[in-house]
């Protein structure tokens, strides 16, 4: 019996050591944080993957996909969200492009744009 009791407290022991280290490591992330508010830590390192003025813009609105950003050419690919290609066809010029599309209402879309230059843009559309 008395070897029963001592296993239990010997558990008890460990679970309470187990929750101060825990308890302690969580105080020192939040004091390290505080620390400086223009402080980083140098192993995260965010990069864009883009320019920011490499970006197109596509909208959605009365049976119309409208596209701004950039001047490039491309393929342009849409998909239904379970994967059925609904449209591909080539651009000449995305940055002023508007093309008549009747898609199904509530349903969502994938847009795909694979520029001349390798770069691939994706979009999702939700048809109102």
């Amino acid at each position: 019996m008395n070897l029963l009791k001592e296993f239990v407290n010997c558990i008890k022991l460990k679970a309470v050591k187990n929750g101060l280290v825990s308890f302690c490591f969580l105080i020192f992330l939040l004091a390290s944080s505080k620390v400086s508010p223009n402080y980083h830590f140098s192993f995260i390192k965010i990069q864009p993957t883009y320019e920011p003025e490499d970006v197109i813009n596509v909208i959605y609105q009365n049976n119309t996909i409208i596209f701004k950003g950039i001047n490039v050419n491309g393929n342009l690919k849409i998909y239904s969200i379970i994967g059925n290609k609904i449209m591909d066809m080539n651009i000449q010029d995305f940055s002023k492009i508007i093309i008549p599309i009747n898609l199904d209402r509530q349903n969502i879309y994938i847009i795909r744009i694979e520029t001349s230059d390798n770069r691939i843009f994706t979009h999702k559309i939700v048809a109102h």
